[in-house]
């Protein structure tokens, strides 16, 4: 998905922001709930989680959780730790206040953007104008996975293509007034989600690469990034939808760079050639996906990477790797953020599916605070005959 969190960054081309505003209705609603947010992760989660340290068996259960041979399974812990934190006053008023903002973002965002519809629309139609860098490549069909096609992602009303301005809304409303604050799901309060795309693209081993993909690229943020860190690397990237891709070229475009994106199940077929990618980064979609379609999509990406090329990926932290109140926190994202996949994915290991499809020299590790973005990285093994 591509937003902006600042729209004063120096780093943002000529432009690349409109020239007028949201109404000050508009603004003051998503500047609420974005105060709303921090005080919520900033102020009341930590009373919270000080408070289930605090309980004897908040406390044996935390113990548990950090040993190396716990006697309670990871789901067991998780459940019987929500079951201990939903008694908590705190804990159940900074939640509430979470899902509130979640559900604001759009209840109020919309309204906010239709009362400039004129001048985004003319805005985007100059966008058009322009000389657009790259390719699109829109299949006439494609089989749109039954998982994808009912899900309303992160309580968008009709998913990612459910508005027709969604990128207008994020990148002009909800990222600057509402998501630059942090705080939610696995974003630690005041992160910089920018920032943390470019961390995650420093995390490549190599100096440079000729060709880099991103499955599930969404409004190009991280192929932004990549083309900040490897200015000279030509950027592919795919997804399911058709809006955030149409976005992402003109995003791109207007701000200096070529992208080839194509709309494709990267967890089926790329369309790509074998062996044709000296690097591969995903960011914040395996958490997205069912188990099944994310080994599937690693076997994909080993088909279309170089023998030596790197894979990076970023994700929310497994719950092997937070403390036991911060894994509840992360799984309330399941049931309550319209994250379907979010639980069943940090209770897995991506570092054994990696094995599993091949790769070598593995390794995992956190970034920030509360472990996010967490890293994995692997190589895919140079052939026989190169050795």
């Amino acid at each position: 998905m591509t937003f902006l969190t600042r729209l004063d960054d120096s780093s943002l081309a000529a432009g690349s922001i409109p020239t007028f505003s949201l109404s000050q209705r508009g603004r003051s609603g998503l500047e609420l709930l974005g105060s709303i947010q921090k005080f919520s992760s900033g102020t009341l989660r930590p009373i919270a989680a000080e408070r289930f340290a605090n309980d004897a068996e908040g406390h044996a259960l935390a113990q548990d959780h950090a040993s190396s041979s716990p006697d309670l399974t990871t789901r067991e812990r998780i459940q019987r730790a929500k079951t201990l934190c939903e008694r908590d006053n705190v804990y159940r008023l900074e939640r509430f206040l979470q899902r509130y903002v979640a559900e604001e973002n759009f209840n109020r965002g919309i309204p906010a953007i239709e009362e400039r519809r004129a001048q985004f629309e003319a805005f985007d139609a100059k966008q058009g104008q322009a000389d657009a860098l790259g390719s699109l490549d829109l299949p006439d069909r494609i089989d749109i996975p039954k998982y994808y096609d009912r899900i309303e992602w992160h309580l968008e009303p009709g998913g990612w293509d459910g508005y027709d301005l969604y990128g207008a809304l994020f990148a002009f409303g909800v990222g600057p007034m509402v998501f630059r604050h942090g705080g939610y799901a696995a974003v630690g309060v005041g992160d910089d989600i920018t920032q943390q795309r470019l961390k995650t693209v420093a995390q490549f081993p190599k100096s440079h690469y000729g060709k880099i993909y991103e499955p599930g690229c969404g409004g190009v943020s991280t192929l932004k990034a990549l083309h900040t860190v490897f200015p000279d690397a030509e950027l592919h990237g795919s997804d399911l939808s058709v809006l955030l891709l149409k976005n992402g070229r003109k995003m791109a475009s207007r701000q200096g760079f070529a992208v080839h994106l194509r709309q494709a199940d990267a967890a089926h077929d790329t369309r790509e050639p074998d062996d044709s990618f000296d690097g591969v980064i995903t960011y914040a979609l395996h958490h997205e996906l069912p188990p099944k379609a994310n080994r599937k999509l690693l076997a994909e990406m080993f088909r279309i990477m170089k023998p030596g090329a790197d894979i990076v990926i970023s994700d929310p932290p497994p719950f092997r790797a937070v403390d036991l109140f911060h894994a509840v926190i992360l799984d309330w994202d399941t049931d309550h953020r319209e994250e379907p996949f979010f639980s069943a994915v940090l209770h897995d290991s991506i570092d054994d599916m990696l094995a599993e499809t091949g790769f070598e020299a593995i390794e995992s590790y956190g970034l920030g605070q509360g472990q996010y973005p967490w890293i994995t990285r692997a190589r895919k093994p140079l052939t026989e005959a190169v050795r």
